[in-house]
């Protein structure tokens, strides 16, 4: 096989293969200088990152959510007027309170309105309606801004000496704070004649009774109840709503027993005990009714102001 001799090709072929091994030379050359230049900048950078001081990227702190208290009575400042609103001193503590009066032409006396904890004292679910409707029934109304649940109710511990434990600590500085402030309101409702009747939801209205059972306690002329039950951890919440039916039997203070045919389902579950309880102990002036409602949790309306109208005519008021 012959063999191409470099000599043999042509002049115009060798002076492609010169150009294009020049400008590989180039390319090679430019190539590895722009990599020593690269490599030299890294270096410096890493050098001059090892010498400068730590510096801590500090943040500002998340702040913490405002209290659900504080929302409500900001809420009631912005939106009702300043003739509705009056604060309450109760101890350390300070409260809101809207004020109703009547607008009839006999005055019957005061309805203090007391929501569940953790909710607004225009709670639409039945409150509300009653502190806008009662005056023109010939009631003062006095509704009250409650405080929040206990913190850390129920309690998490692991065993349930410790729940008890933590948990009576809870409720009863929650009650003792409640009982200072409904002896102010009752105070207040004294301003006006007749008699006085609470209406209470939820865990207030069964905390109320626990209250209205101490000798030393200012007891309005009849109490309302609710919705009301008692929460509590799994493993003692039989045992604090039997505590609630027996006290609510025992006790001399005319009650009327509210809640609804769709309701919380510890309401549905411990209605019948205290009913059956105050049978036991014939208590005369209680009565239980269960009111048919569409939405969970909220009363209808003409229904309920019926029930309390028609129990009040019955004990004779």
């Amino acid at each position: 096989m012959a063999t191409l001799h470099k000599a043999s090709l042509p002049k115009k072929n060798r002076d492609i293969i010169r150009s294009k091994a020049w400008i590989f030379f180039i390319f090679t050359v430019f190539f590895i200088c722009s990599t020593s230049l690269v490599f030299a900048e890294e270096k410096k950078a890493d050098a001059a990152l090892e010498k400068a001081p730590l510096k801590i990227n500090k943040t500002s702190p998340v702040p913490k959510p405002i209290a659900l208290t504080k929302q409500y009575k900001d809420d009631l400042k912005h939106y009702l007027t300043a003739e509705q609103i009056k604060p309450l001193l109760a101890g350390p503590d300070s409260y809101l309170t809207l004020v109703k009066k009547y607008t009839s032409d006999n005055s019957k006396g005061v309805a203090i309105l007391l929501p569940e904890w953790q909710q607004g004292a225009t709670n639409p679910k039945a409150l509300n309606y009653l502190r806008n409707i009662l005056p023109s029934k010939g009631w003062n109304t006095i509704a009250i801004q409650p405080s929040n649940k206990p913190e850390n109710y129920p309690s998490a511990a692991i065993t349930v000496e410790e729940q008890k434990k933590e948990n009576k600590l809870a409720l009863d500085d929650y009650k003792n704070k409640l009982s200072t402030m409904l002896n102010a309101v009752m105070n207040s409702a004294k301003e006006y004649p007749g008699i006085v009747l609470v209406i209470a939801q939820g865990n207030n209205a069964a905390l109320l009774v626990d209250l209205y059972s101490q000798e030393d306690s200012q007891r309005p002329n009849a109490l309302i109840m609710l919705s009301s039950y008692r929460q509590s951890n799994h493993t003692l919440v039989n045992s604090v709503n039997e505590d609630f039916a027996r006290q609510l039997a025992f006790t001399e203070l005319p009650v009327l027993d509210l809640y609804l045919k769709h309701d919380n389902p510890l309401v549905l579950a411990k209605a019948a005990q205290r009913k059956s309880f105050a049978k036991q102990e014939m208590k005369v002036y209680f009565r239980q009714r269960q009111l048919n409602n569409n939405v969970t949790g909220y009363y209808p309306e003409e229904e309920l102001l019926s029930q309390i109208n028609s129990w009040l005519k019955a004990i004779g008021w």
